[in-house]
């Protein structure tokens, strides 16, 4: 029993001195781990800021892709009712940013948006 120990052991050590940071092996995986709403909200938080605009970015996050309904993040009510007013607007950058007309809906909700750095 202790061989195998000594052999767990070895492989741990292994993987510590060859260490490979977490972000390089999702983005090498992503397209077989991730569905393609995953791939595309992935997509999205990247260029967020391009698609709706420095003053929107600061007051929203995309939050998930439920098929054809983006869900995003609001810092107010009154971001809520002043993106309502837009919302095809912003679905048509969306969808170009994403090269298809994937998104069909967005629906926003008051929650805690991080500052990111961008802004």
């Amino acid at each position: 029993m202790a061989g195998v120990v000594n052999l767990r052991a070895m492989k741990r050590r292994e993987k510590k001195d060859g260490a490979t940071h977490v972000g390089d092996i999702l983005s090498k995986h992503m397209g077989t781990l991730a569905g393609r709403a995953d791939l595309e909200l992935l997509s999205l938080w990247k260029t967020w800021t391009e698609a709706v605009g420095e003053e929107v970015a600061r007051h929203t996050r995309p939050k998930a892709f439920k098929g054809a309904l983006l869900l995003v993040t609001v810092d107010s009510s009154v971001w809520i009712h002043h993106l309502s007013m837009m919302k095809d607007e912003i679905m048509a950058r969306i969808n170009t940013q994403l090269g298809e007309d994937t998104l069909r809906e967005i629906r926003f909700s008051i929650g805690h948006v991080e500052e990111d750095g961008r802004g």
